[in-house]
């Protein structure tokens, strides 16, 4: 029996090969009452090839069915639906996110420089509105003493920077300058504004990719595959970057360098599932539907009691919990 080593499929754990098609080969075997020799290989191709060679009966490697594989080789019932799905961060992840990007932007080594001008430049009109009202009883500042009025007068000024100071200066001058920091204030607030609502938003975006036409003019990561490619930019998706790991593209989703990851059902659900349980989400229905099967020689004399130990396994539930078991939810959910 030929296998190759691909979470969630079949991998090395503690010394032993488990995953999805190590357990199924493992129990179709019972069902047989034969052991199996499992000789791993480094893809699909080499596990084809020795199949060609004869120097396996089976392979059991997520084999996806095609025309031109049916003509060369023989193969099973259909043993999962690998049809291409979206995974998305869970919400809770992207509003972690906009905190994070928020707060990026906040700490911003040139933004930290315009508070600073800013603290600096507050000090000429709180000198002036203390100058001008201090002495005045029906003016801003109750109190004719540098302190504390210079603190009533730098406390007016903060209210007026983010537009919440109800009474004005009474002196002329004092006007002027009140005039000129409430400007000032209005592009102070809208700045801070435009930097929430712009993430508020691209969390909303983010939260609404529910399908494929819900990913155009969005970053799409794409487990590097050229058929695949193709059928997104049939779809107008143009922004796809190709990963040759599914590792990488994980990794590319959590750290916001995409929006979404485009890659078989069975992977996201085991990822889901397993690896990154809270943080991200599978949304949609899959698209592209691709079978995969077991694969063996034409006219394999194992093709027969292999499909009945399939449906057997399917009928008795074991199937199912396999199923279960790697990708976190049961068949066709």
């Amino acid at each position: 029996m030929a296998t190759r080593l691909f979470k969630p499929d079949a991998f090395e754990q503690n010394g032993q090969i488990v995953g999805f098609s190590a357990d199924l080969g493992q129990s179709i075997l019972k069902q047989l009452q034969r052991e199996a020799v499992l000789k791993t290989y480094a893809n699909v191709p080499e596990v084809l090839n020795a199949i060609r060679l004869e120097q396996a009966d089976l392979g059991i490697a997520a084999i996806a069915i095609t025309g031109q594989r049916e003509q060369e080789f023989d193969f099973s019932l259909p043993i999962f639906s690998g049809g291409l799905q979206i995974m998305v961060l869970a919400e809770v992840e992207q509003t972690k996110q906009v905190e994070q990007e928020v707060l990026r932007r906040l700490l911003n080594p040139n933004l930290l420089r315009l508070f600073s001008i800013i603290a600096l430049l507050m000090l000429v009109p709180v000198h002036i509105l203390w100058y001008s009202e201090r002495n005045n009883k029906d003016g801003l500042i109750e109190n004719s003493s540098y302190i504390p009025g210079i603190f009533q007068a730098l406390w007016w000024s903060l209210l007026a920077l983010v537009g919440q100071a109800n009474a004005m200066p009474k002196k002329p001058i004092g006007r002027i300058v009140a005039l000129f920091w409430v400007f000032v204030g209005i592009i102070f607030v809208s700045y801070f504004t435009a930097i929430i609502t712009s993430e508020l938003t691209v969390q909303e975006i983010q939260g609404n990719i529910r399908e494929l036409s819900d990913l155009q003019n969005h970053r799409v990561a794409l487990l590097a595959d050229s058929e695949s490619l193709n059928y997104l930019q049939k779809h107008n998706v143009e922004q796809v970057t190709a990963f040759s790991q599914l590792e990488q593209a994980y990794e590319a989703l959590l750290t916001n360098q995409v929006d979404a990851i485009v890659a078989p059902r069975p992977l996201l659900l085991y990822y889901a599932s397993h690896e990154r349980q809270g943080k991200v989400q599978v949304v949609g229905a899959p698209f592209r539907d691709q079978f995969y099967s077991i694969v063996m020689p034409k006219d394999s004399s194992y093709r027969r009691p292999i499909n009945q130990a399939i449906l057997t396994l399917k009928e008795n539930g074991t199937y199912r919990e396999i199923y279960r078991k790697w990708f976190g939810t049961n068949p066709q959910d």
